[in-house]
C-alpha cells in the first residue's frame, strides 16, 4: 500500500516490515535477494529511514537464517506447518530482537499487528513466541553459530583453517558499506561536496585507484562523482585482484570472464590496453554502458572460455572465474541456502578448463592472475595446483596484499582474502610464465 502524505512514521515502519517479509518469501522460493529487494523498494513509497529498515531486515534475516531457526525451534512444535508468511514474521521478529536491538515492545507489537492482518488466529502464537525468544547459547553447534550449513563450514575449514574459517563466517553476517574505487584524484572532493562521508581504506595510499568507504545520504546514481565517472562501485577485494596483475601504461591485458567489466574498467584506468572476453552478451553490454560513463575504452569479445579463444598471447592475463560465490555471502546470503558440494565440484572442473586456456594466452615472461570470490579449496588452491603440475613453465609469485588474508590451510600457493570489515572473500594466485631461453 502506497504511503500517503502525513502517514505516521510507525505505519511507514510497518510498511518496511511488510516489504522485508515479502522479500524473504520470494527469496525462499528461489529469487535473488538484491534484485528482489531493489524491485520492491522501487515500487514502494518509503522514505530513507524506512528503506534502510527494510533493507537491514531483509539482508539480516537471510544472513542469519540458521541462527534464527535454531533460536525459534524450542518454542515451536511444527514450524514448517505454519503459513510461510507467519514463519517469516517470526524469523524477522527474532532477528530484530536478537540481533538488531529493537526494543522488545516495539518489535513484538509490530509483528503481532502484521500477523493479525494476514492470519489473525496465529497472532497469539506470534506474541507468545517473540516474547520468549532468546539469542543462541554459547554451546550451540558451531555451524549454527556460524549461520552456515555444516558441510560449507567444513569446506571453509579446509581452505582457511578452523579459526579463520569461523571468523570469516561471522564476518559475512555484518552489513557491507558502500565501497567505491576512486578513478580520479577529484573523487573525494566531489563526494564530499555532495555531503557524503568518505574514509579511504588505506589513508596512506595514492588518491587515485584507492578504495573509499562512503556514507551518502542520496542514491549513488544521483551523486556528481558517479555521474562524472570519477568513481566505480567495487569491493576492495575485487580491486585487489586487478591490482595484483600489475598492469600499467603500455601493457596489454586480457580480462577473461570479465562479467560486467569492473576490473576491465580499473585496468583501463591504469593505462593498460584491455580486451575483455565474456560469454554473456548482456553483461558485456552493461560493461560497455558503464565504460561510457567512465570515459574509458575496452575492446569486448564474446567468447566461451571452455575453448581457447583465437587471440595472440599477451603479457598480462586475469581470469576471475565463475564460482560458487561463497566469499560474497555478506551481499548474496541466499547462496548458502542453495549451493551444494556437487555444484562446487562442477564449478572447480570448469575452472580447471578455463585456467588451462588462460595459461595458453600468456606470453613467455608474462603474468597470469587467477581469482575466485570463493572460500573453498576445490575452487582455489587445488585448481592452481593442478595447473602448476601440468605447466612447469609457470611458477607462483607472492600475493602481496595489505588486506586481511591467509595462505591456504595445509599448503598451497596463493592467498585467501578474508571477508572481514566489509570485504568480500577471495582466493588470489599470481603466476608467471618463464621467459624463453636466450
Amino acid at each position: 500500500m502506497a504511503k500517503q502524505p502525513g502517514r505516521p512514521r510507525g505505519a511507514a515502519q510497518l510498511g518496511a516490515r511488510q516489504l522485508a517479509l515479502t522479500a524473504l518469501e520470494r527469496v525462499l522460493h528461489g529469487a535473488y535477494l538484491a534484485p528482489t529487494l531493489s524491485s520492491l523498494l522501487d515500487a514502494a513509497e518509503l522514505e530513507g529511514p524506512e528503506r534502510a529498515l527494510a533493507t537491514d531486515l531483509a539482508y539480516g534475516v537471510v544472513r542469519r537464517l540458521p541462527q534464527l531457526d535454531a533460536a525459534l525451534a524450542p518454542l515451536l512444535t511444527a514450524p514448517r506447518k505454519l503459513p510461510p508468511r507467519v514463519l517469516g514474521a517470526l524469523r524477522l521478529g527474532a532477528f530484530e530482537l536478537n540481533h538488531r536491538g529493537t526494543p522488545a515492545y516495539a518489535a513484538v507489537s509490530a509483528w503481532v499487528g502484521l500477523v493479525k492482518r494476514e492470519a489473525p488466529k496465529l497472532a497469539g502464537l506470534v506474541n507468545a513466541v517473540l516474547r520468549r525468544v532468546r539469542p543462541l547459547p554459547d554451546d550451540a553447534p558451531r555451524a549454527v553459530r556460524a549461520a552456515l550449513p555444516a558441510w560449507l563450514l567444513g569446506a571453509f575449514d579446509r581452505a582457511l583453517g578452523e579459526e579463520r574459517a569461523f571468523e570469516a563466517a561471522l564476518g559475512m553476517l555484518e552489513p557491507e558499506p558502500l565501497w567505491l574505487t576512486a578513478l580520479s584524484e577529484a573523487a573525494v572532493e566531489a563526494l564530499t561536496a555532495d555531503g557524503a562521508e568518505v574514509a579511504p581504506l588505506f589513508p596512506d595510499q595514492p588518491a587515485r585507484l584507492a578504495s573509499l568507504r562512503v556514507r551518502a545520504g542520496a542514491p549513488l546514481d544521483s551523486l556528481a562523482a558517479y555521474r562524472r565517472g570519477l568513481v566505480q562501485p567495487q569491493n576492495p577485494s575485487s580491486l585487489e585482484a586487478a591490482r595484483l596483475l600489475g598492469a600499467g601504461p603500455d601493457d596489454t591485458v586480457y580480462d577473461l570472464a570479465s562479467g560486467r567489466g569492473v576490473k576491465s574498467a580499473v585496468l583501463a584506468a591504469s593505462g593498460a590496453e584491455v580486451t575483455a572476453f565474456e560469454l554473456d552478451a548482456r553483461r558485456s553490454q552493461a560493461a560497455a554502458q558503464n565504460l561510457r560513463r567512465l570515459g574509458l575504452e575496452v575492446e569486448h569479445r564474446q567468447a566461451d572460455l571452455r575453448a581457447l579463444p583465437e587471440a595472440p598471447p599477451v603479457s598480462h592475463v586475469i581470469l576471475d572465474a565463475p564460482c560458487s560465490g561463497t566469499g560474497t555471502l555478506r551481499g548474496h546470503p541466499e547462496i548458502k541456502l542453495r549451493v551444494t558440494q556437487a555444484q562446487v565440484d562442477e564449478l572447480a572442473a570448469l575452472q580447471r578448463v578455463m585456467l588451462r586456456n588462460a595459461a595458453r594466452l600468456v606470453a613467455p615472461g608474462g603474468v597470469l592472475v587467477y581469482a575466485v570470490c570463493s572460500l573453498t579449496r576445490e575452487e582455489g588452491a587445488e585448481v592452481v595446483a593442478d595447473l602448476l603440475e601440468e605447466r612447469p613453465d609457470f611458477r607462483p609469485e607472492p600475493v602481496d596484499t595489505r588486506l586481511p588474508s591467509v595462505p591456504p590451510a595445509n599448503g598451497g600457493v596463493g592467498r585467501y582474502l578474508l571477508p572481514l570489515g566489509g570485504l568480500d572473500g577471495f582466493y588470489l594466485a599470481r603466476l608467471r610464465r618463464r621467459p624463453l631461453p636466450e
